[in-house]
């Protein structure tokens, strides 16, 4: 395995420590522009990702029933559907732009509480909608996070309960992602993914998680918010 890989994998796993993602936020359009294929990125980035959300689910609170049902229902059916799409007709739909101006919107409503309760007004009432939305997008550009980063924050207010949202719905997806991605022999797994695995599964016990636990709640919204920026301005760039 590149030594370059095993530095990616662990810089970014501390991010998904932090914010329930950020290997396939950060990772995806970092090995793109290293001429990587999109197959052999999602390849290489989805097992450390799903190690790394599997072992989140396990140490925190449950979400709600109600989420999870939502999410079978309304999302992961869209997600399996339109990511084979992408790989049978070999197609990859740009929706950056879009996305980006929701992060933004999203990011600067948590400074102001008028917009912020609207936001979650919208969200609230349109929930499903939102989450069949969230299921196409990230079927089709692997972007999905984006949306769902959004919605845990509007729904929660506490950190753990943003993260658990997020874990939660970033596991189903990669679980989704690697049966489809296996099933159209589009999967390759090597030595390589047991390695990366490895390595994400290390770094978040003994760094990730450990700043994750010394971040009070204050420093960590205005912090998520940062990060949803950071992810609008290199979706805008890319």
């Amino acid at each position: 395995m590149e030594i370059y890989l095993i530095f990616i994998i662990a810089l970014f796993s501390i991010v998904q420590s932090i914010f329930g993602m950020g290997l396939l936020v950060f990772g995806t359009p970092t090995l793109l522009l290293m001429s990587y294929p999109f197959g052999e990125v999602l390849s290489i980035l989805l097992p450390p990702s799903l190690t790394i959300s599997a072992i989140q689910f396990y140490q925190l609170d449950k979400p709600k029933k109600a989420y999870v049902r939502d999410l079978l229902i309304c999302c992961l059916p869209v997600l399996f559907v339109t990511l084979a799409w992408t790989f049978i007709y070999d197609q990859k739909i740009n929706l950056h732009m879009l996305i980006a101006g929701i992060l933004i919107f999203t990011a600067l409503s948590r400074f102001s509480t008028h917009i912020s309760s609207r936001v979650q007004t919208f969200i609230t009432r349109y929930s499903r909608s939102y989450l069949f939305i969230m299921g196409a997008v990230h079927g089709l550009s692997n972007m999905g996070g984006s949306l769902l980063s959004a919605y845990a924050v509007s729904k929660h207010n506490y950190k753990k309960e943003v993260l658990s949202c997020i874990v939660t719905g970033y596991l189903l997806f990669g679980s989704v992602q690697l049966n489809t991605l296996s099933a159209l022999n589009v999967l390759d797994v090597s030595v390589t993914t047991i390695i990366s695995c490895g390595v994400a599964a290390t770094v978040y016990l003994s760094i990730g998680n450990r700043i994750f636990k010394s971040m009070n709640e204050h420093f960590y919204q205005h912090a998520f918010s940062v990060f949803m920026l950071l992810y609008a301005g290199l979706m805008i760039v890319s």
